[in-house]
């Protein structure tokens, strides 16, 4: 293959990881079908693998968003470059080429949906990640599924694509390598640096782009384009589990009941707005959630009135315990709590206890889910929860977008619509927007206790009201 400058620096590269964010036709896919090839063929020597004993064979995987694009993508592309050296199996998308070493690579051919079918796989020496930020849970994946597998072999990954707003995994690949150490490296090349595209059409192609060239610079230039409805700024979700900010002492317990199904239950410890430990619990019922809601509270010194629930399902008879008096039952779907001054209508600015109080949003949970983009875009909230804990909340965040709808209530993305685009019940990221019931609370100025009493007093009437109907439903 006759490499372009840009195929050529990543080639040269020693990095055994690389992130590879290229344009249209810029050369990406022709440049891993060779470096799977050198791959599958070269000496374990010449690869400077861990492992020299490989009883079930050397494996290449690369892996394409589905199976039916993995076909289309490199599979015919790989058995003409391979044609007379490869036994190819075209019913599994695999092929056994011998190597240097006088025995056999086999090359595996497949699609992200079929991952799990990959678990526990031996041998693995290289993977190809293509069209990384259509993958979703992609970071879980990597770590539960994908990594481990050179854990004895040494091998190397190739994480490869053109960008997309929407599910920015390449961007947070490549801002997690800056930090990793030579291992790691990033490359970034245009559709214009492939010197064998044709200049005419990519002439045209600019003047066609005139009118969108936000998808021009995506497509062609092989930009990151920020989501600009998005309510977190993905680099700074990202940053919230690196932050250090300036804490204070009061701590607060945040517990969440899934709604996916699984009955997990999540306990979430903040201290400030650090959160600093996570514990995840499974077919915990009511009696069992107060027992560990009051364990954790005297081992962590949390008042009762720190604690909030998700009063949903098993979580209102924690709500309602006696056992736990004074703990918050909180519901997304509950009134906003006025806390701004609407300076239209204040009559003087030294007046603020007679100032009308404004709240501009559909819902408590839309108004914890707008100060929470805030705290992150800001920098000024942190967690130390690393791990499958980390990755989700990460991946829930980034789907949040202002869907305000012109009545002047500032809406977020509804939960449901949430759930259809990653493929589950964001509960993960829950916890961190109840946290913001109690920063909401503490933006009431002192003079307006009164009025902070009667939030809660009604918050509690209401959650009452509704239990009191629902027995009274379920008794008929």
């Amino acid at each position: 293959m006759k490499l372009h400058p840009e195929q050529r620096k990543i080639i040269l590269s020693p990095a055994r990881f690389k992130a590879i964010r290229a344009g249209r036709k810029g050369g990406k896919t022709a440049l891993e079908v060779e470096n799977i090839c050198h791959k599958a063929t070269a000496s374990i020597k010449k690869l400077g693998l861990l492992k020299t004993d490989f009883a079930t064979g050397r494996k290449v995987l690369y892996i394409a968003p589905t199976q039916e694009q993995a076909r289309k993508i490199v599979w015919e592309y790989l058995k003409n470059r391979l044609q007379g050296v490869a036994r190819s199996n075209e019913q599994r998308l695999e092929m056994r080429v011998p190597n240097e070493d006088n025995e056999f690579t086999t090359i595996y051919i497949g699609g992200y949906e079929n991952r799990e079918n990959y678990r526990g796989l031996t041998d693995v020496i290289h993977i190809t990640f293509d069209e990384v930020d259509t993958l979703k849970n992609f970071f879980l994946s990597w770590i539960d599924i994908f990594r481990p597998m050179f854990l004895d072999t040494g091998g190397s990954a190739d994480f490869i694509g053109t960008p997309k707003k929407e599910n920015p995994n390449l961007r947070r690949v490549e801002k997690d390598f800056k930090e990793m150490g030579l291992d790691f490296e990033a490359f970034h090349f245009t559709s214009k640096d492939n010197p064998y595209l044709p200049v005419t059409e990519l002439d045209a192609m600019l003047k066609e782009y005139e009118g969108n060239m936000e998808s021009y610079r995506q497509e062609v230039l092989a930009e990151h384009i920020d989501n600009q409805g998005a309510l977190f700024h993905y680099d700074a979700l990202v940053d919230v589990f690196s932050n250090t900010i300036v804490k204070n002492n009061e701590k607060y317990l945040i517990i969440d009941v899934a709604e996916d199904g699984s009955d997990k239950v999540k306990f979430s410890f903040w201290e400030g707005l650090e959160e600093y430990r996570r514990e995840t619990f499974e077919r915990l019922n009511t009696e069992g959630i107060i027992s560990k809601a009051r364990e954790f509270a005297a081992q962590e010194r949390i008042p009762f009135s720190h604690i909030a629930v998700d009063a949903i399902g098993v979580g209102a008879g924690v709500a309602s315990s006696s056992m736990l008096d004074g703990i918050i039952g909180f519901k997304g779907s509950y009134s906003p709590i006025k806390t701004d001054i609407d300076i239209v209508r204040l009559p003087n600015v030294s007046y603020t206890r007679d100032a009308p109080l404004i709240s501009d949003y559909k819902n408590l949970r839309c108004q914890c889910i707008f100060e929470l983009s805030k705290l992150v875009n800001n920098h000024k909230i942190a967690s130390k929860v690393t791990g499958e804990d980390k990755e989700k909340v990460i991946e829930e965040l980034s789907h949040y977008q202002d869907a305000s709808k012109g009545d002047g209530k500032q809406f977020a993305t509804p939960k449901e619509d949430i759930k259809i685009a990653i493929g589950r019940s964001p509960d993960d990221s829950d916890t961190w927007q109840m946290r913001m019931y109690f920063v909401i609370m503490a933006k009431m100025l002192p003079e307006q206790s009164e009025e902070r009493s009667k939030v809660v007093l009604s918050q509690k009437e209401q959650f009452e009201t509704n239990q009191f109907n629902f027995k009274s439903e379920s008794n008929k």
